[in-house]
Order: structure tokens, then sequence, then C-alpha cells
């Protein structure tokens, strides 16, 4: 039975081969029926079992559902390492060793979600497949040598197979984390994504509270994911959970986020992007209820009814359209045809960052900058209230500073030219 056939005869699932020959396709047919098996985790998952007997493949299984929200993909390891297949996983070791990476870059306590985990896997079992350890390098610490080139054109021809467009970003994201975790390991800072010898955790201002009824959600496109001029990261490490690290495309990071709007309701959650269409709202549209000035915080952190939500997009203009369109269609199925306010800042200066990442206008500042001009408009339009959002801003604003300094000092070590502009105070007219 091919591959083709087999694909035929489940209609439901997508099956990729990475490389088979005419002669393991005949040997294959003699095989028996493939079994299913339920999956754990999502009890409409259904696993197949692979005829023994074919040639080692790349496999996937993308199930169809219902409702766009719900599209979920899984990815099987390499049938020759049969990891899944037989319920074999990886060494304890390794698999103790991917989830403290996955823990640790992905600001995560949670598992290691299972899309990322079968990519690292199945990236990680080039190394026995070549006999050679994998090597990373470059700018975006991509993987080298003849893994990578096996490692690009499986996971390719996988990706166009995919003719769902869920089913691709997430498969897409998966493939972008999973990847840059392991070429980070041992190489970049878990906290503030520099190298280690560039590392600047140790000159950033002490943490500063963010006030209990706002919480901070960065919204970060996966090609953003662990980039050393990434400004999102300083914002959890400024404030803590105060902040939280959401990766487009990654279920488990877009459930956590969207059972909290959920919770909070449609009304206490804003977007902050200033869309083209001019239906975006000022920061004085953002009105505080009464009751969150309640001095009872434990009440406030454990119900995330009693906070604002502001999801800050973390990628580049390109893509960020992309992101919060994403959003909306989510939210529209979830409160009904209504979506997510958008919030138009007002800055009247250029970030520290513009020096190394020029904006584009003085509107469209990085991430970080973003958020702390939030908390200065918040504080602008309540300065009754004594929650000291204004010196968070401050504080996130001295750790851009120190992000701008390392960099600088980084293109100097490694002989690039650095391009640091003293910061300009523009004014709107």
């Amino acid at each position: 039975m091919t591959c083709m056939s087999f694909l035929a005869r489940r209609s439901s699932f997508l099956l990729l081969s990475a490389s088979s020959s005419s002669s393991a396709s005949s040997s294959s047919s003699s095989s028996s029926a493939p079994a299913s098996h339920s999956l754990s985790r999502c009890s409409n998952f259904l696993y197949t079992r692979l005829p023994t007997t074919l040639p080692p493949l790349l496999t996937a299984i993308v199930a169809i559902p219902m409702g766009r929200r719900h599209r979920r993909v899984e990815v099987r390891a390499d049938s020759e390492v049969d990891f899944f297949l037989d319920n074999n996983g990886p060494a304890v070791k390794d698999e103790e060793l991917l989830t403290k990476m996955w823990q640790a870059f992905g600001r995560s306590q949670e598992a290691v979600p299972l899309l990322v985990k079968k990519v690292m896997e199945n990236t990680k079992s080039l190394e026995q497949e070549f006999g050679e350890e994998l090597k990373f390098g470059g700018p975006r610490g991509s993987l080298k040598g003849r893994p990578a080139v096996a490692e690009n054109q499986r996971h390719r021809a996988f990706y166009h197979t995919l003719s769902d467009s869920e089913a691709k970003l997430q498969f897409f994201a998966a493939r972008q984390v999973a990847c840059r975790i392991l070429g980070s390991h041992g190489y970049l800072c878990h906290d503030c994504w520099l190298p280690l010898q560039d590392c600047m955790c140790a000159v950033l201002p002490a943490g500063s509270s963010l006030w209990q009824g706002v919480q901070l959600w960065v919204y970060m496109h996966p090609k953003d994911f662990l980039r050393k001029n990434n400004t999102g990261k300083l914002l959890w490490q400024a404030l803590g959970n105060g902040a939280r690290l959401c990766i487009c495309g990654i279920e488990q990071h877009e459930d956590v986020m969207w059972a909290a709007f959920q919770e909070a309701g449609r009304d206490l959650v804003w977007c902050v992007y200033p869309v083209s269409n001019g239906f975006d709202y000022e920061v004085k549209s953002v009105t505080i209820p009464e009751d969150f000035a309640a001095s009872n915080k434990e009440k406030q952190n454990d119900n995330q009814a009693h906070k604002l939500h502001f999801i800050l997009i973390d990628g580049t203009w390109s893509n960020s359209k992309a992101m919060v369109s994403r959003l909306q269609d989510r939210a529209g199925l979830l409160w009904n045809g209504r979506e997510i306010p958008c919030l138009a800042l007002s800055p009247d200066a250029l970030s520290a960052m513009h020096g190394l990442r020029p904006q584009p206008s003085i509107e469209r500042t990085c991430t970080a900058a973003a958020a702390a001009q939030l908390l200065r408009e918040l504080h602008e339009c309540n300065p009754q209230a004594t929650h000291g959002l204004d010196k968070t801003a401050d504080a996130i604003d001295n750790s851009i500073e120190c992000l701008s300094d390392a960099l600088v000092g980084r293109r100097r070590r490694v002989g690039r030219p650095t391009v640091r502009t003293r910061r300009q105070e523009l004014r709107i007219h």
C-alpha cells in the first residue's frame, strides 16, 4: 500500500513521506491495516499506526476539526526512531532537558506543547541519523550542515501538504520555536535573550511592581521569539507576572490567554494597536472600575475579572496586521461578533531603541516603549489614583536603555558598526 493510497483511505488525515522508493512502497502493500489510538490530550484526535515495513518517514497527522479555533496539528517523529508509534519517548534525561529549555525560554511552568515537542525531538533525532552533534550558528542561531538540509527539506515538504491555514500557522510556529530553543540552549541567557558573554541581567534595574489591576500580554510573532533586540522580553524582566508571553500560533499559550479574557469579559480587554481605518480609541477611553481600587490584592490576583487586560503586539509591522486579525477572529467567535477595541497611543518622544531599530513613525514604537507609554497615559487619565503606573513606566524605560547599551556593546565587541543616537524629544504639533 503506497503512501498515496493510505492517504486516500484516511481523508481526515494528511500523511507525508520524507523519502520513499518504489521497492519500499511495494513491500509495504502486504502490511496490516493501520490501527487507531485515541490521543489522551484531546479525545477527538486519533493516532494512526503506520505499517512497520515502510521506509523511514517524517510523518504527520492533521486533524480536521469543525471550528477554526479548535484546529490542532500533531506531528509524529521519524518512524525509524519510532518514538510515538510504540509510545517510547526519548531518553528521560533528554525529555527533561527539552522541558527545562521550554520552561526557561518560553516563560512557562507547563509541559512542552505537544507539537513543539515533536519538532524538537524530530530535530534532535538527526544527531543519531547523521552521527554528529547538531551545530547552530549565524544571527538567528540556525541549524548548520547536513542535518540542516535534511530538517529543512522534510519540514518544508510537510508544510506544503497542509491545506488548512490554521494547521500551517501552528506547524510554522512550532518549528520556529523548537529550532530557536535548540539553537539557543547554552548560548543565550534564558532571561535577556542575549549571548551569555553579553548578558545584561546584572545591570538591569531591580524589578518594579505593576498595579494588580493591570495585566499585560505580549502577543509575540514566532519569528521574534528569542531575538536579541526584541524588547517584549523586558516587560516580564521588569514586571514579573504583570506581563505574560503568548506566542502566536502556540496553542497552549493562546488558550491560557483567551481563558483569562473569557473570565474578564470583552469590556476589560484592549489591544494596543493603531488601526488604519481610524476605528481606534484613545487611552482616555479606558475606564478603571471603582472596585479595582480595592486594597484586596489577593482577590485581584486570583480573579481575572478584576484586571484590565492589554494586548501588546510584538512583531514586525508587516506581520502585526495578520496577528491582530487573528485576535479579532477569535474574539468574534467568543463574543458573538464583537471585536477587541484597539487603542492608539500618543507618544511625544522616540524610543531609546530608535537608533538601533528605527521607527517608521513616532506612533510605531517598540513593544516595551509602547507598554511604558500605555501605563503613562493611563496614569495621566487617572492622576488621583495612587497605582504608581508612571513609576512603572519609568522602570520600563530604564530597561530599554539597558538593552540598547548592551546591544551597542555587543556590536562593538563583534566589530559591527554601531548606530546610536541620543534620545530625541519630538513634539507633535
